[in-house]
């Protein structure tokens, strides 16, 4: 059997990011060990929803809190807000906004985390103003802390839940790499039996990961430039797999 590179975020990043590996001459496998599930709605959620107009500033950490978020706004806003100002994570993230017909602005695509949403200018100017941020549950505190201290009131939606998923995971020697985007996906292939593949390369998103996978015990860490596709293909081809650039 070939050796290829394992995706393990979830679905739908996981395909996409496969599409992309494949499109460099990457052997590559979507082997999600994340789902999601939708939370049910609550009085508190929906009351958030009803005074969406309130907030300056909606924010969303990720394609699934558009997925599941921009289904509950349509529920109670048949016209979205245009007082609003629409941020996003990251590049795919505002694409999925975008088939929502909202005009999100986002970080550049090698800045997609929180400190990269930080460094937007609408976030630097919002003393006094509300923010709601759109997330699963047991989300990063970093960005709703730094707007804090930088005067915003901000709450938020949690609109979904984290579910590990049952995987069988393949031998390391048929494995040329695996690519991991968060720490609960880190997590989820440690609980799937991930420690022992600690020798194979791990692409991670940013330090922070990184940090938790070699304290896991990953022995080879490449860092790359974000979570999306074309810097996971950037990261393993300079790894010397697939074309190179």
């Amino acid at each position: 059997m070939k050796r290829r590179v394992l995706v393990l975020r979830p679905q739908p990043g996981a395909d996409e990011t496969v599409a992309a590996l494949q499109g460099a001459g990457v052997e590559a496998e979507a082997l999600p060990v994340l789902g999601r599930r939708a939370l049910p709605e609550t009085p508190a959620m929906r009351a958030s929803i009803q005074a969406l107009a309130e907030n300056r500033l909606v924010i969303f950490v990720s394609p699934a809190a558009v997925e599941f978020g921009m289904a509950l706004i349509d529920r109670y806003w048949p016209q979205f807000p245009v007082t609003v100002h629409w941020v996003a994570v990251g590049e795919r993230t505002r694409q999925v906004l975008a088939d929502w017909g909202v005009e999100a602005l986002a970080p550049a695509a090698d800045d997609e985390h929180s400190e990269g949403l930080l460094a937007l200018p609408p976030l630097n100017e919002v003393a006094g103003e509300k923010v709601l941020i759109m997330r699963g549950h047991g989300g990063r505190e970093t960005l709703a802390e730094a707007l804090r201290e930088r005067g915003a009131r901000v709450t938020f939606v949690e609109l979904y839940e984290r579910v590990p998923l049952a995987v069988t995971l393949p031998e390391q020697n048929e494995v040329a790499a695996l690519v991991v985007s968060s720490v609960a996906v880190l997590q989820a292939l440690l609980a799937s039996g991930g420690a022992a593949l600690a020798a194979t390369p791990l692409i991670v998103p940013s330090e922070r990961v990184a940090q938790a996978a070699r304290q896991a015990g990953f022995e080879a860490v490449c860092c790359a430039t974000g979570a999306g596709p074309m810097a996971t293909v950037s990261a393993i081809t300079s790894l010397g797999m697939g074309d190179a650039p």
